[in-house]
């Protein structure tokens, strides 16, 4: 019952489209939720602290970067001319984290960051955690909390890189696999 209030919620919200794949996906069971969404990185908005004045990313480098959430499929399998600033966005995404390898190793190396994420789908009253590892391929990831409708779920959560978009940013398609959190 709080599954489809959930999903209720999200469709009037706007997070979920009703042709979204996120709900193609269907249940595991009455218990879980599946949410997917396009993340398209404006790399406008990247810093990074350097380690030596003036130099790239490297090892250990630690950044922030934010992007907008689309509903899943709105980021083509080419992303190359892909607009983070296009509209229909359905939420924000903000990243922060710490390289792994040296930005000259980007995209070649299997991992490159390991980041916490934010998810706000859309605003503070509707917002995902995420932690992990990142690169260029699928990455698993832990959902560590929510606010507001996503208040006591967690679970994992799959990012597979698409590519790199207009401003040069990642994109993203990422799926939520959610369970309430046993008190």
């Amino acid at each position: 019952m709080k599954t489809r209030f959930l999903v209720g919620l999200l469709l009037l919200a706007g997070a979920v489209p009703a042709t979204s794949p996120a709900l193609a996906d269907g249940f595991r069971d009455p218990h879980d939720f599946v949410l997917s969404v396009d993340v398209a990185e404006d790399f406008t908005k990247f810093v990074f602290t350097p380690l030596s004045p003036g130099a790239p990313p490297e090892r250990g480098a630690t950044f922030i970067t934010e992007g907008s959430l689309f509903p899943a499929g709105t980021i083509p399998d080419d992303p190359t001319d892909f607009d983070p600033a296009k509209s229909g966005s359905t939420g924000k995404w903000i990243c922060g984290g710490t390289h792994l390898v040296a930005a000259s190793e980007i995209p070649a190396a299997p991992v490159w960051v390991m980041t916490d994420q934010l998810y706000q789908l859309p605003g503070q009253e509707r917002m995902l955690t995420t932690s992990g590892t990142e690169g260029g391929t699928v990455s698993v990831r832990a959902v560590t909390g929510g606010t507001g409708v996503f208040k006591g779920w967690v679970g994992e959560q799959r990012q597979r890189f698409l590519g790199f978009n207009k401003t040069g940013g990642v994109t993203l398609r990422v799926t939520f696999r959610l369970r309430r959190a046993t008190p």
